[in-house]
């Protein structure tokens, strides 16, 4: 089995992780001494994969734990499969919550037909009768009705699931769709003009494009277009934290499947930028909105996936990244560029600190069998942290 070292975040506490594991954490309150402290238990569910295979026959005295360096021994370890705990070590009656619910996020503006086979699977192969589950759109969330499971069968519900997420796919995606193809348009329309275009697709960019403007007024389009397409980037951390938070308080174990979908930005043929740059060096103006443009392409990344990552962990969500792959198109006098690039390395940090795992593909269903799969077993390690740790605000856990 290899061992990685992995960080993550535990309710209260920053952690780093040393285990074979992919883990997420929670801590929850006990009992109070006497003196009327609080002693905090905390549980660490792992999972420990040999390869793609779950490894449980791990025992108790398999697991290591030190908090700031401090070894620790667990008080006990539950091996919880489905819902079901298998085995316990360990004195004591502990009966830890293994009530499961689910939510399903999607940060996508196109519909993919892989997505309905991707529901297929949630309720074919993954949720069972009691188990909680909330789709989230790009404009809404949605709970499944507690009795729905138990009253309607899993086709009736997987369709009506899809009905709802294709139809909120295209009306929350529309505007971003919008801007997409107008910087298409632009970019065609003013790389066509800069790099000598044929007769023929000049005629077609001035009819389908440049609507009469000239090259300064759609200069100024181009600009507002990014910026209004970068104000409607898919990702919106301020409603990741408020979910997260609003999750605190759910009990049990909490699984969030992310699907997020690579996004990319029509910009300027840079041969097209080039050309113009000699056409119009003796125009200021014109130089000056090629300059601003270039200062518009440094894509700076403002999303902190710190803090979202802790906001995650607080709650004792895993979280699981599902990336999305889409080809770009090739488009006369543009560029599509990635621009994916600022969000993907943060939310891969979130999935790993979190025990989630991160799967990239164009086929989302199979990424959503794999990520569902590695959700099913875990270890339930719980250990009680040693006073002199009370008061501060983060500790570091290792588990090996």
């Amino acid at each position: 089995m290899k061992i990685e070292k992995k960080r993550v975040y535990m309710r209260g506490i920053a952690a780093s992780l040393i285990g074979i594991a992919l883990v997420a954490s929670m801590a929850v309150p006990a009992a109070r001494t006497g003196q009327g402290t609080a002693i905090v238990s905390i549980e660490v569910p792992v999972r420990v994969f040999d390869g793609k295979r779950f490894v449980d026959d791990l025992k108790l005295g398999d697991f290591e734990i030190f908090e700031d360096g401090i070894p620790i021994s667990p008080d006990s370890l539950h091996l919880v499969k489905g819902r079901s705990i298998v085995r316990r070590e360990g004195p004591g009656t502990f009966q830890p919550n293994t009530s499961r619910t689910f939510y399903l996020m999607f940060q996508t503006v196109d519909w993919d037909s892989k997505l309905a086979d991707a529901i297929d699977h949630l309720f074919s192969s993954v949720l069972l009768a009691g188990d909680a589950m909330t789709l989230v759109t790009p404009t809404k969330p949605y709970a499944l009705q507690k009795d729905a499971l138990a009253t309607r069968s899993s086709s009736q519900l997987s369709k009506a699931m899809q009905d709802i997420l294709r139809r909120d796919i295209q009306q929350g995606g529309g505007q971003y769709r919008d801007i997409t193809r107008e910087l298409t348009r632009l970019s065609r329309s003013i790389g066509g003009i800069g790099a000598g275009a044929t007769d023929e697709i000049e005629k077609e960019i001035d009819s389908e494009t440049s609507m009469g403007w000239g090259l300064e007024q759609q200069f100024e389009h181009y600009r507002n277009a990014l910026m209004t397409m970068e104000s409607l980037r898919l990702v919106d951390e301020k409603k990741l934290l408020a979910f997260a938070n609003l999750l605190k308080a759910v009990p049990g174990q909490k699984t969030l499947f992310f699907f997020y979908a690579r996004e990319y930005r029509p910009e300027m043929n840079p041969k097209a930028i080039q050309t113009l740059m000699g056409l119009y060096q003796d125009n200021p103006t014109i130089l000056s909105s090629l300059m601003d443009l270039f200062q518009l392409y440094k894509h700076e990344s403002t999303f902190n996936s710190e803090l979202v990552k802790k906001a995650f962990a607080d709650a004792g969500i895993v979280f699981h990244f599902i990336f999305m792959e889409k080809k770009s198109q090739r488009v006369f006098g543009a560029y599509m560029r990635e621009q994916s690039e600022d969000i993907f390395p943060g939310f891969r940090d979130i999935a790993a600190a979190t025990g989630g795992i991160t799967e990239i593909s164009q086929n989302p269903a199979a990424s959503f069998a794999r990520a569902s799969a590695a959700s099913e077993d875990y270890y339930l390690l719980s250990y009680t942290p040693p006073a002199s740790g009370a008061g501060s605000s983060f500790r570091t856990i290792e588990v090996k």
